[in-house]
């Protein structure tokens, strides 16, 4: 069950709100003028807003345009598979945000290997190609 509060009154009561939110498993809209700004729920009952597309540039490779569920932190991993569907694990190292002259905006994460087994295939893979 979802229920709402308006932001004001929601400020002196952040805490008792979280800890509803972790105890009952029910979603709180914080609002303002009656439209909702933030939502304070479990982490599994809260969806993201939309997809936002990001260029991930993995390792050395050129970016590949990829659509995600919201914006990653620095810290996130990020399983990827091959052609051969071989798994590998990536860490997000930095996350760019570049903004164009007419506003337009990208989102550059870069990834490096978050494990040995995937730094040592990325390297080979390197140098294959070189």
């Amino acid at each position: 069950m979802e229920k709402t509060l308006g932001i004001e009154a929601a400020r002196a009561r952040l805490g008792d709100i979280a800890d509803h939110a972790r105890t009952t498993g029910q979603v709180t809209h914080l609002t303002r003028h009656g439209r909702t700004v933030a939502v304070i729920g479990p982490a599994h009952a809260v969806q993201p807003a939309g997809n936002v597309k990001v260029m991930l540039f993995v390792g050395d490779e050129d970016g590949r345009p990829c659509t995600l569920p919201a914006v990653p932190r620095i810290g996130d991993t990020f399983r990827l598979f091959n052609d051969e569907d071989e798994d590998s694990f990536w860490l997000v190292v930095a996350v760019q945000w570049d903004l164009g002259p007419n506003g337009e905006a990208e989102v550059n994460v870069l990834l490096d290997p978050h494990d040995v087994r995937t730094a040592e295939r990325d390297a080979t893979e390197n140098a294959d190609h070189a």
